[in-house]
C-alpha cells in the first residue's frame, strides 16, 4: 500500500489528506500511545478511572492488515501528560520485580534502527539476528519490525 503520510509526524493521512494526530494536537491533545482497539480502550479506562480525560482516534490504514485491524491513537490533554504517565507506569509496576519483564522493557525502550541494518536484538524475545532488505522479521518469535516508514510517531523520533 502506498499511503501518504504526514510530513510532521508520519501518521498516515486520511482520504481528505488530513492527519488525525496533528488535528488532535491542534485541539490541545498529546499522543500517549498507539495500538489496537482493545489495548487502547483498556488504557483509556485506566486513565478515566484516574480522573483524566483521554480521547482516541482511529488511524488511517498504512498496511493492508490495518484495514481489518486498525490502529488507534490514545491522547490526553497537554496538561494531563505527566499524570497519565504516572498512571500508566503504576499499571505496569507489578512487572518491575520480574527480571525478564525488565529486560523486555529495556529492549523496547532501546528500539531498533532499521535504517542502520546489521545485527539487531528483537525487542520482544531478545533473539539477535541480521536484518535484510527482504525481511525485518524476527526468525525466532516472528515479530515484524516493519519498515522505517511504518514507524509510529514516537518510534520515528527515537
Amino acid at each position: 500500500m502506498d499511503v501518504a503520510t504526514c510530513p510532521k509526524c508520519t501518521t498516515p493521512l486520511d482520504a481528505g489528506g488530513s492527519c488525525v494526530t496533528c488535528a488532535a494536537e491542534a485541539e490541545g491533545l498529546k499522543l500517549v500511545g498507539r495500538s489496537g482497539y482493545v489495548p487502547v480502550k483498556e488504557l483509556m479506562g485506566l486513565l478515566e478511572g484516574a480522573g483524566l480525560s483521554p480521547a482516541m482516534d482511529q488511524v488511517p490504514a498504512r498496511r493492508p492488515e490495518e484495514k481489518a485491524h486498525p490502529l488507534w491513537n490514545l491522547y490526553v490533554p497537554e496538561g494531563e501528560v505527566g499524570r497519565a504517565a504516572e498512571v500508566l507506569e503504576k499499571d505496569w509496576a507489578h512487572l518491575l520485580g520480574d527480571p525478564a519483564a525488565l529486560a523486555a522493557a529495556a529492549r523496547g525502550a532501546r528500539g531498533v534502527d532499521l535504517d542502520a541494518g546489521g545485527e539487531v536484538e528483537c525487542p520482544a524475545c531478545g533473539h539477535r539476528f541480521a536484518l535484510s532488505r527482504e525481511s525485518a522479521e524476527c526468525p525466532d518469535c516472528g515479530l515484524s519490525l516493519g519498515a522505517p516508514s511504518d514507524a509510529s510517531p514516537d518510534e520515528a523520533e527515537t
